[in-house]
């Protein structure tokens, strides 16, 4: 009589492809990098480039960091809530305005 292991011999496999998400999402939260502080004049400067470009409705790149990453973004300023320090995008975004690193014209 053949004595088979059946699902056994497919352990060693199964954990392996198990590993490999733990090594993906290893890899990601390793990209991530730490906030760069912003001076309180670099900050004044960018609240006002963001209200120029409000007013003028100029489209403007702007960087900015989310969850440990530097995203950008091109848009145009469609409202400013000075209570909650949120600006509003006309592409659906939504940023505060400590997450804004840099503000160009785009």
């Amino acid at each position: 009589m053949n004595k088979d292991r059946g699902m056994i011999k497919w352990a060693p496999f199964n954990s392996l492809m198990n590993g490999q998400s733990i090594v993906n999402s290893l890899v990601f939260e390793k990209r991530k990098i730490n906030k760069p502080n912003i001076s309180e004049e670099e900050q004044k400067v960018l609240e006002e480039k963001i209200i120029e470009a409000y007013y003028c409705q100029n489209i403007i790149l702007i960087t900015y960091y989310k969850e440990g990453f530097l995203l950008k973004t091109k848009a145009k300023v469609k409202k400013i809530d000075s209570i909650y320090k949120t600006i509003y995008l006309n592409n659906q975004t939504k940023l505060l305005f400590n997450q804004i690193l840099n503000i160009t014209n785009g």
